[in-house]
């Protein structure tokens, strides 16, 4: 008995403890967004006010066009029991999610892997070019070297514990000799990790953390799933008139640590939307282009951004797969306010396409699905609401994760603000700004004006790569003296792959025909053997 008792009591005080914890937090500022990140998975606040900063100048004012937003996720035992955890506001110190990882069995790990871990395009370079200088790294670079990729043998050295033993891979890398493990002084190098992607895509600037779900569920009440949350979030600086530099991306990696099938799972993503004043906005819902977004509700965003009010687009690019092996496309989009949720079944109805009471909500569970620039369409505009605060819930489901099932997640935010325009001059705008983020995404984040490719600098020994002629205008030809080439593909300027071939060995020349493309400029992306891919710019002339 005295043994049941010191176990309980321990546990009380475990749950204790985490509840009480601060969370971490970090701030990415790689273009025209500061977001600010919490490793318990609350995203764009500081659990005082939002931090979604857009535009972002340095030393200059700070609005925010998101109030607070995280995950959600909620499905059922093989009993029927309903689990689940949500992100709102950690009001009070209320929490679903806690820093760091699970063991394979379901158990939060120790040490925690708790860190919000950057690194930045800068850094990948100088360490790639470094490398490339004589195979040996001589100035390493705290990000790179303390990156936790699986198996880091320096990880200890930069943070003063060990990286979780794990079959799941952790942060994304490159694996330069494919050894299945990230050591930075054999070439390896931080990549983004998305569904479809060649591990060796880099952004601007990065962050990547991982929480869980495995304590006391202080905000929903409902019961812990045992789920692992690996959370990268990145951005591009790109050029001037791409709207990847007004753009952040989320990706989740969703682990079913537990020993259980969960079934009939939801999934999606919360957003408490505040396009400056919090108190005017509306929202609305593209379901073709799977796109939530906020607007002001008026002409003007009194006590914010005045007359320059800007729209926030949320793209939710990804969803998880079902049981074929199928991606499922964005299924629901309910607006709800926080004092309905007044139970734990409150949050499955919104994520099952129903308002917190259970009632249907419209649409089939989509909520606004028109233009508000119709006047045909149903909008809020249409509708003659009244602004005000906007909490949205848009998600995913039904779909199964078996013990040690992996799924994703994945959304962009990025927001519209043009000079002179209302907002829903703003939010006309938003829709081919969404186009072109999602073309950058599906051609695993290459355009012509903002790639993810590193390129490597040559060694100085080696002579570097020749594109002849160009402009050119029916072939181009590609030459290595280290016959080292793998694969050729061509984009344009809209980021869409015109050309692609692939070499069954590596070649000192490939002739890439152009006839039957348009006179522009494209971009090459050259794949070479054991090296990162390089992109070059071709000029075709008719």
């Amino acid at each position: 008995m005295q043994f049941k008792t010191t176990v309980c009591l321990g546990l009380v005080l475990w749950a204790i403890s985490l509840q009480s914890q601060t969370p971490q937090s970090a701030s990415l500022t790689a273009n025209r967004v500061k977001a600010v990140v919490n490793n318990n998975g609350a995203l764009f606040t500081d659990l005082q006010k939002g931090q979604f900063i857009a535009p972002y100048t340095p030393g200059q004012p700070e609005l925010s066009l998101l109030r607070a937003a995280g995950l959600w996720i909620v499905g059922s035992d093989p009993g029927g029991n309903l689990k689940g955890a949500v992100q709102l506001y950690n009001t009070g110190g209320k929490t679903d999610f806690y820093p760091g990882q699970l063991e394979l069995d379901g158990t939060p790990g120790t040490p925690a892997l708790s860190g919000i871990y950057r690194v930045t395009r800068a850094e990948i370079d100088t360490h790639l070019a470094d490398f490339a200088d004589n195979g040996v790294i001589d100035n390493p670079q705290p990000g790179m070297f303390g990156w936790p990729g699986r198996g880091n043998p320096h990880f200890f050295t930069y943070h003063g514990q060990d990286l979780p033993l794990t079959a799941q891979a952790l942060a994304g890398f490159y694996d330069r000799d494919e050894d299945g493990d990230y050591n930075p002084a054999k070439g390896d190098y931080p990549a983004i990790e998305v569904r479809g992607c060649a591990l060796d895509r880099v952004p601007d600037e990065m962050l990547w953390f991982t929480f869980h779900d495995a304590g006391q569920h202080t905000e929903s009440g409902l019961a812990p799933l045992q789920m692992e949350v690996q959370c990268q979030v990145f951005a591009y600086g790109c050029s001037e008139e791409s709207p990847l530099r007004n753009t952040v991306f989320v990706r989740y990696k969703l682990i079913n640590r537990g020993t259980e099938e969960l079934s009939d799972l939801y999934t999606g993503l919360f957003n408490d939307f505040e396009i400056g004043n919090p108190d005017d906005d509306f929202f609305g819902t593209d379901p073709v282009r799977q796109l939530v977004f906020g607007y002001n509700g008026d002409a003007t965003d009194e006590g914010g951004y005045d007359a320059d009010s800007p729209v926030l687009g949320v793209d939710m690019f990804r969803g998880p797969l079902d049981v074929f092996g199928e991606e499922i496309n964005l299924k629901h989009v309910v607006s709800f306010q926080p004092a309905q949720l007044n139970n734990a079944v409150s949050y499955y109805n919104l994520l099952q396409g129903r308002f917190a009471d259970g009632s249907p909500a419209p649409n089939n569970g989509i909520q606004f699905p028109g233009s508000p620039n119709d006047p045909a369409a149903d909008s809020e505009v249409s509708a003659g609401s009244t602004p005000g605060q906007r909490q949205v819930v848009a998600s995913y489901g039904p779909f199964t994760l078996l013990p040690g099932a992996v799924n994703e997640l994945m959304a962009g935010y990025f927001y519209t603000q043009e000079p002179g325009n209302t907002p829903l001059q703003n939010v006309q705008a938003m829709y081919q700004r969404s186009d072109e983020i999602q073309a950058f995404l599906d051609n695993c984040f290459t355009t012509a004006s903002c790639s993810a490719l590193v390129d490597a600098p040559e060694p100085p020994d080696a002579p570097g790569l020749r594109l002849y002629p160009n402009p050119a205008s029916q072939r181009l030809s590609i030459e290595s003296p280290e016959a080292d080439l793998t694969q050729v593909r061509l984009f344009d300027l809209a980021g869409r792959e015109v050309y692609r071939a692939f070499n069954a060995y590596p070649q000192t020349l490939m002739h890439i025909p152009l006839e039957t493309l348009s006179a522009g400029v494209y971009t090459a992306s050259i794949g070479r053997q054991n090296q990162a891919e390089r992109t070059e710019k071709v000029v075709v002339v008719k």
